[in-house]
């Protein structure tokens, strides 16, 4: 397997993705765990030595009873103090007694009221957590239970309460720091487990969204050989079947070009053969003086010419076509009629139809002049295509039917002729350049495909477009459209 092939690139990108996530869940775990915990260790070590104090500032409190050792961790050591510092209770150290001094540090915070939060190692020298706060009494006796709704009422202002003492409570933390360590030792497991895990689901996912394009790939190689038949059946993903069949469908189109090209070079090489050699076989005749009269003469000449001028209009053509799939020719945009460029095409175009005995007949709504914005020669140009090409697979004795007509801001114009028309076969590759179609009509008819070809590019350099509808037996229209001109 090829190191910078997709598979590998795709497995790769998926492993990274996951290990980035499970990376950065780790480092946000373990970087914020110990400040929550320590976070929701203080508010509880806070609330239980407030209950502590609340409890011994209205007497209600019995160190006779285990009431501390029930509510508080076994390694706790809560210490009760007086206003001076004394130790007036401990539980949980050996290390301090009773009558001695403690928390002298706090004891001006802890006089004016505040709550103390500090960091030490005062038990067994490891890392603890001390918090005191101060013990409140009323200055004012209670007589009776409405003075003590009273007291419950007003017992937060200072003016009326004293401070007689303090209640510490020391925690360690290494319960906390244990903790910690084993999430850290948890998520360990868990990185490991799911990086495995996300390998092998990794590797089935970059197997299964790149063996469709392999593939695909592997088809589109062969189709680059000229191997047009090569097919392509894909199960996966409705994007990629469909990408699959995209490329199944540009294998017969190649294959479908390829052939329309290797006719047009056939039929190319016969129509410039033919030309060629009426050219030459004439010439020679001429040259060597084999002419009996001065009308046979004139004949040859006039062969020679119309034959000469044939060729002119393949090569233009051609040239023609080229020129405007490069883009070389700038199109010369202004109003004109395009009423009265029909009716002047079909003057034009009307000797032609007269020989075959077609009449071709003009149909407009109103009397609108129907102005529109677009370059005058070239449409012309695709309306003598359009008439020319309907006289010439139009039946004799038929009809040829033009109509225009203005359509909010598009002027449309219509050439529709009973005649052969076009097979469902052919239709759709009609404005391909060099594609003839119906292969069996008369070999001697002019042209080699590039007329419609011509049309449709001319239209679609004016931003427009042209369709075509077409019944075989009974006739053909083609239909385009033109931006009208508005002076303002």
């Amino acid at each position: 397997m090829k190191y910078n092939s997709i598979r590998v690139k795709l497995w790769s990108a998926i492993i990274l993705t996951i290990l980035c996530i499970l990376f950065m869940s780790m480092v946000f775990q373990t970087s914020f765990l110990s400040s929550f915990y320590y976070d929701e260790k203080v508010k509880e070590v806070v609330e239980d030595a407030r209950d502590i104090a609340r409890a011994l500032g209205r007497n209600e409190y019995s160190f006779n009873v285990p009431y501390i050792d029930a509510i508080r961790n076994v390694n706790d050591v809560i210490v009760v103090t007086d206003s001076s510092g004394r130790i007036t209770y401990i539980t949980g150290s050996l290390e301090y007694k009773q009558g001695w001094f403690f928390g002298l540090k706090y004891l001006g915070s802890i006089l004016n009221g505040e709550l103390i939060q500090d960091e030490n190692k005062m038990l067994r020298n490891l890392d603890c957590l001390i918090i005191g706060v101060p013990i409140n009494r009323t200055k004012i006796s209670l007589w009776d239970a409405k003075q003590k709704q009273l007291y419950e009422h007003y017992i937060e202002g200072k003016e009326l309460q004293e401070v007689i003492g303090a209640v510490y409570i020391v925690t360690p933390l290494e319960p906390l720091e244990i903790t910690t360590q084993a999430i850290r030792i948890q998520f360990l497991y868990i990185f490991l487990g799911a990086v495995i895990i996300a390998s092998i689901i990794a590797l089935f996912l970059s197997h299964s969204f790149t063996e469709p394009l392999i593939k695909i790939n592997n088809a589109a190689k062969e189709i680059a050989k000229g191997n047009y038949d090569t097919k392509i059946h894909l199960k996966s993903s409705n994007e990629i079947i469909t990408l699959g069949e995209t490329i199944n469908n540009l294998a017969k189109q190649l294959s479908r070009v390829e052939q329309i090209r290797r006719e047009f070079i056939a039929n190319v090489s016969h129509e410039l053969r033919t030309p060629l050699s009426y050219l030459k076989g004439y010439t020679e005749i001429l040259i060597d003086g084999l002419v009996d009269s001065e009308s046979d003469r004139e004949k040859y000449l006039n062969i020679i010419l119309e034959e000469s001028e044939r060729l002119e209009k393949m090569v233009d053509e051609i040239l023609h076509l080229s020129q405007i799939e490069a883009g070389s020719i700038q199109l010369k945009l202004s109003s004109f009629s395009v009423d009265a460029v029909i009716k002047r095409t079909i003057d034009k175009i009307l000797p032609l139809a007269v020989k075959k005995d077609i009449s071709i007949k003009y149909s407009k709504i109103d009397d609108d002049l129907l102005l529109c914005l677009a370059d005058e020669n070239r449409i012309k140009q695709i309306l003598i295509n359009l008439l020319a090409n309907a006289v010439k697979h139009s039946y004799n004795h038929s009809n040829i039917l033009v109509s225009s007509y203005r359509l909010n801001d598009r002027i449309y114009v219509c050439v529709r002729d009973n005649g052969e028309g076009i097979s469902e076969e052919d239709l759709p590759f009609i404005w391909d350049r060099f594609y003839t179609a119906g292969k069996s009509k008369d070999k001697s008819s002019e042209g080699i495909g590039l007329g419609l070809s011509i049309i449709k590019s001319i239209i679609n350099a004016h931003g427009c477009d042209i369709t075509v509808n077409s019944v075989k037996g009974e006739g053909t229209e083609f239909c385009f459209w033109l931006p009208s001109y508005n002076e303002s």
